[in-house]
């Protein structure tokens, strides 16, 4: 007969309470499991004959911003047509007739009809067709700068899926590492080789496995779903990796080239305005016909009017502070817009030059931790390794292999940020 410490006892207490319980959840996590990958999957398959760009055009067409370039367009026609036009405003009529009816009563009555026809200012032509091109140039660029945001979007969600699909490949091989490990370890419990202990503690990493693969798999639906509200699309490019670009600045960026044409239109108005700063002068063209009170014969006869208004500071100040702001906006967001654009360049470059160095560091830890775990399973089959320090060796070789993995993304990853961050589309 033996006696155990209260502390020993104890332990072996709550083992055994530990083993009941795991005895009695897996089923039902099990269960559980299946149900939620039945009641929830996002579904995204790899089409090896879908390309990025053609991705790309499916989101820039079903993007909301499309409204607004719409109504940009809009615009556009309408400064086109003002600067065809015939005229620079409408021209108006106007009749009117006058009688001493009501006064004198000699049966005088006369009759007038007028045109008024605006008269171009100088240079005001010139200068409108100069805002209509620079606005569709503006136009051009905002629908480019609308690529290169989608392009942004398409790029985080497709590596976001190629991440997580990785995670969950990653956790699927530790589920079943750790299964087969269990498998082991009952073989040997069987056979009187291992204490109870040892199931029980190998089951828990095996239910971690399972848990951490449950979340994985969670995860990826995520992006999936993120991916296909981004495109209305079920499958998404087998191959994602993109060559580095050889720009080495954002000059070519439609984001900037977008925010200098804005500039360019603000400035172009403001000429306008400089030279829209009074009215128009008006042509009139006259007709008018008399029937004298003693004659009642009718004398008709033409006139020509010009009225020229005067430049007047109430009219012209607002105009031009108007337009002076207007350039200040623009200017503003250009300059703003240049300290975004370098950071983001200089977080790209300095990002993929440190994660190629890490990769390389990740590379050489992983081959060693994957030796270390394959000589660590073999000893303890010898009886020669105890089964913490198999586990301990086992996640050390699972962390590597996620890390080795993961940083082989991430550095295709921060490739298509570089490339996003000089405006090179996928």
């Amino acid at each position: 007969m033996f006696h155990l410490s209260r502390g020993v006892f104890h332990s072996r207490l709550i083992a055994c309470g530990i083993w009941l319980m795991i005895s009695h959840v897996t089923p039902a996590m099990a269960e559980s499991m299946a149900n939620l990958a039945s009641d929830h999957e996002d579904t995204v398959a790899a089409n090896p004959r879908l390309s990025l760009h053609e991705v790309l055009q499916q989101v820039v067409a079903i993007h909301p911003q499309q409204s607004l370039l719409a109504a940009h367009q809009q615009m556009v026609h309408a400064r086109r047509t003002m600067a065809n036009s015939w005229l620079p405003q409408a021209p108006s009529v106007g009749f009117s007739h006058q009688n001493d009816a009501l006064m004198s009563n000699r049966d005088e009555r006369e009759w007038q009809a007028q045109m008024q026809i605006p008269i171009w200012l100088p240079g005001q032509r010139q200068a409108r067709s100069q805002v209509a091109s620079l606005a569709d140039d503006s136009l051009s660029q905002d629908r480019a700068g609308l690529q290169q945001l989608a392009a942004d979007l398409l790029r985080n969600a497709v590596w976001d899926i190629a991440m997580r699909r990785n995670d969950v490949g990653l956790a699927d091989a530790r589920r079943n590492t750790m299964r087969s490990l269990s498998e082991d370890v009952q073989k040997r419990f069987k056979a009187g080789e291992v204490a109870k202990l040892e199931v029980m503690q190998v089951d828990q990493e095996t239910l971690q496995a399972e848990r951490l693969r449950v979340t994985a798999h969670a995860e990826l639906m995520h992006a999936q779903f993120r991916y296909q509200q981004l495109t209305g699309l079920n499958e998404m490019p087998a191959k994602l990796e993109e060559p580095l670009s050889t720009r080495e600045d954002y000059a070519d960026s439609p984001y900037w080239q977008a925010a200098q044409a804005k500039v360019k239109l603000a400035e172009g108005q403001r000429d306008l305005t400089m030279i829209e700063q009074r009215q128009n002068p008006q042509l009139t063209l006259s007709t008018r016909t008399i029937q004298g009170g003693f004659d009642y014969a009718y004398n008709s006869s033409m006139g020509v009017a010009i009225n020229i208004p005067l430049q007047s500071e109430v009219q012209r100040a607002p105009l031009l502070a108007n337009a002076e702001q207007n350039i200040g906006d623009a200017r503003t967001q250009l300059e703003t817009l240049r300290r975004q654009l370098e950071n983001n360049l200089h977080e790209a470059e300095h990002n993929l030059h440190v994660s190629r160095q890490e990769l390389t560091l990740i590379q050489q830890q992983q081959a060693i931790a994957s030796e270390n775990a394959s000589l660590a399973r073999k000893a303890y089959r010898l009886g020669e390794l105890d089964l913490n320090q198999l586990l301990r060796l086992q996640l050390l070789a699972f962390e590597a292999e996620r890390s080795l993995s993961s940083q082989q993304l991430q550095v295709q990853w921060n490739i298509a940020k570089y490339n996003q961050a000089v405006g090179v589309l996928p």
